[in-house]
C-alpha cells in the first residue's frame, strides 16, 4: 500500500482531472484484501456508528474520511481510509462528499486514529448519541461533531445530521443492547455486581475479536457512565 500510495501522488501533479485520477487508481485496489486489515483494526464494526461490517451482509464501504473529490492526495492515505456500513439512511451512504466539519473555512474532524471519539460521545438510557459536554474538543471541533451526528428523530421531523446517527434503527438498537447486557449480568451474578466486576466485563468486550455491535454504549452502561456529559 505504501509503495501504490507514492507511486499515485507522484503521478497526481500532472493528471488533468486529478479527483478523476484519484477515484479510478483507488477503484483499482484489490478491496478485499484492503477490506481483510481494515476488518481487524476495527474490529468489525463501522467506523461511524458501530454495527457488524463483514463480507456479503452487505459487503461494507471503504470511506474516504476526508472526502476523496475534495482531498485527491489523501485516496490512498491510510488513515483517511474507514470501513463502514451499508446502511442506505446513514454513515457513508449518508455523507457521499459532505466533508465533517462545521463549515468551509473550519478543518475536517480529526482522523480516528488521531482522536478517541470513544471520549468525546455519549449515550442516553434511550439509546440516544450525542456530544459530551467534557468532551476533548474546541468549539469548531464540536460544533462540527454535532452536525455530523444529528439530534434525536423525537425533535426534528425529518432525518438530520451529516451521518444520522440518531436514526431511529441506530436509537432501538443501541437500546437494545443495554437490555441485552442486564439480562447477561441477571443471568451471570445472583447478586448486586460491584464495580469491579462490571468493570472486568467492560474490558472484556473492548478485548475481544470481532467487537460486540454498538461496544461503546454497551461499555459506558457497563460501566455506569450513560449520561455523563449530558
Amino acid at each position: 500500500m505504501l509503495k501504490a500510495e507514492r507511486d499515485f501522488l507522484d503521478a497526481l501533479p500532472a493528471a488533468p482531472d486529478p479527483a478523476g485520477f484519484a477515484r479510478s487508481t483507488f477503484n483499482s485496489l484489490e478491496k478485499t484484501k484492503l477490506r481483510d486489515v481494515l476488518y481487524v483494526e476495527q474490529g468489525a464494526l463501522c467506523v461511524y456508528c458501530e454495527r457488524r461490517v463483514a463480507e456479503g451482509q452487505p459487503t461494507p464501504r471503504i470511506d474516504h474520511w476526508r472526502p476523496l473529490g475534495q482531498n485527491p492526495e489523501l485516496a490512498l492515505a491510510w488513515r483517511n481510509l474507514y470501513l463502514c456500513c451499508a446502511h442506505p439512511a446513514t454513515c457513508d451512504c449518508r455523507k457521499h462528499e459532505t466533508p465533517l466539519r462545521a463549515s468551509d473555512e473550519d478543518p475536517d474532524l480529526p482522523w480516528p486514529v488521531d482522536h478517541h471519539y470513544a471520549h468525546c460521545v455519549g449515550f442516553t438510557s434511550l439509546g440516544e448519541m450525542y456530544v459530551r459536554s467534557d468532551a476533548p474538543l474546541d468549539a469548531t471541533q464540536r460544533e462540527a461533531l454535532e452536525l455530523a451526528i444529528g439530534v434525536p428523530h423525537d425533535k426534528v421531523p425529518e432525518d438530520n445530521g451529516i451521518l444520522n446517527l440518531n436514526h431511529p434503527a441506530l436509537v432501538a438498537a443501541r437500546a437494545a443492547v443495554i437490555d441485552e447486557e442486564r439480562t447477561r449480568l441477571e443471568r451471570r451474578f445472583k447478586k448486586t455486581v460491584s464495580r469491579s466486576e462490571r468493570e472486568a466485563i467492560a474490558a472484556e468486550r473492548l478485548g475481544n475479536y470481532p467487537l460486540p455491535e454498538f461496544v461503546s454504549i454497551r461499555v459506558r452502561w457497563l460501566r455506569k457512565t450513560l449520561g455523563t456529559g449530558r
